[in-house]
């Protein structure tokens, strides 16, 4: 069964229409310097550095709990995370709490560069805001590591799926990587092909489901999504949530 996108996605006329809601913490993750001049009113800033792994594992516990402190964001808020780059880290962001055992995330369908297209309001400067308190629990059943990923060689219910480049796929590219290449069986799929270019938004789940399909990806199989480093990996365990894989993983250590 697919799951509603309502789970997972917010719409941009739905957001405008809830800005002032005080259980609403909507974080900016943009690269750089854009969030003072212009953001969404009421977001806070994040960043990317608190997504990012440190030697092939998520970002510690604790050194994650505290930017999100910083942000205000506690056990009953919900999160709207959005970007400016297909919502690459708005779903990394997404899929780092749902690993800490946090759901109460969506991601902002069209990012920032659809909430701009449409001439809807920003505003400048920074948000501070309260701090709050957020428990976090490990969820194994989000990631992969490496034994994960040897055992999905000798498994026909699990299946490896590589959302790098095609440069990367074909060795021709390997983006500083020590072992360009991909690993065996792995079928391949280029992770903002799940974007439509025009809207900058998620395609529909059907088409999302007939895309990963036409890869050989299957809902009945496990799904390992790896790239360089788990963030292109997990943008992808996102849309495959959408689509309506029940068991998907990330392979973070990639």
């Amino acid at each position: 069964m697919t799951e509603h996108p309502a789970r997972l996605l917010v719409r941009t006329d739905w957001l405008a229409h809830h800005l002032s809601d005080p259980a609403l913490r909507i974080v900016d993750t943009r690269k750089g310097d854009g969030y003072v001049p212009a953001h969404i009113p009421g977001a806070v800033a994040l960043g990317v550095s608190p997504l990012l792994h440190d030697a092939g594992d998520v970002i510690a516990a604790e050194d994650f709990a505290a930017p999100m402190s910083r942000l205000g964001i506690g056990s009953d808020t919900m999160v709207i995370a959005y970007d400016d780059g297909n919502n690459l880290f708005a779903a990394r962001l997404w899929w780092v709490l749902n690993y800490y055992g946090y759901d109460k995330v969506r991601v902002l369908d069209g990012g920032w560069d659809l909430w701009v297209a449409e001439g809807r309001p920003v505003d400048s400067g920074m948000v501070t805001p309260v701090a709050a308190q957020l428990e976090l629990q490990r969820n194994a059943a989000l990631i992969a590591d490496t034994d994960n990923v040897l055992a999905s060689l000798r498994k026909s219910e699990s299946q490896l799926l590589d959302v790098r480049t095609d440069a990367e796929w074909t060795r021709t590219d390997s983006t500083g990587s020590t072992m360009p290449g991909h690993i065996p069986s792995a079928v391949h799929l280029v992770w903002s092909d799940v974007i439509d270019p025009e809207s900058h938004r998620f395609r529909e789940p059907c088409d999302l489901k007939k895309m990963f399909g036409e890869v050989g990806v299957r809902p009945d199989n496990e799904v390992i999504t790896y790239c360089q480093g788990g963030i292109r990996a997990a943008h992808t365990v996102f849309a495959l949530r959408l689509a309506g894989f029940p068991a998907v993983r990330n392979y973070e250590g990639s």
